[in-house]
């Protein structure tokens, strides 16, 4: 299972996000919307098994929002996003299909346009592997 972490502080985006992340999951997920000293309109709340809410009063910042969540998680993968993202279809298995044993991954990142809530152009770069592997692979000096 994969707990997606998506730390919030009064994001306008955090409701299609979410929807985004469950309408485009393959596998087995677990939403963990940290709420960051505010509350969003009851209509924009989603209930379901997937989804958990964490709601500070007071705000205590990203680094906080994110390891409370992971203190909470139980998927056997953490995906942290922006409470302004869209995903691609099976963006679940494809991040456990690419992962090993104590891997970071930053994905191929885009630009989006979250009024109309499709992506533009390129804004970022391939997948980085931490603890980055050798380069020499790749015909890369160190």
């Amino acid at each position: 299972m994969v707990s997606v972490i998506v730390p919030s502080r009064n994001e306008k985006y955090l409701y299609k996000t979410i929807q985004d992340l469950m309408a485009k999951a393959k596998g087995s997920i677990q939403i963990i919307a940290v709420l960051d000293g505010y509350w969003p309109n009851i209509e924009e709340i989603i209930n379901g098994p997937k989804v958990i809410y964490l709601h500070f009063s007071k705000t205590r910042g990203m680094r906080n929002a994110i390891n409370s969540a992971v203190a909470i998680a139980q998927g056997d993968y953490i995906l942290k996003c922006d409470a302004h993202c869209m995903f691609d279809e099976g963006y679940d298995v494809k991040l456990q299909a690419d992962c090993e044993d104590n891997w970071i991954v930053i994905p191929r990142r885009y630009a989006l346009d979250p009024e109309k809530w499709e992506r533009t152009e390129v804004s970022g770069g391939l997948y980085v592997p931490v603890p980055r592997p050798s380069w020499r692979h790749l015909g890369r000096k160190e």
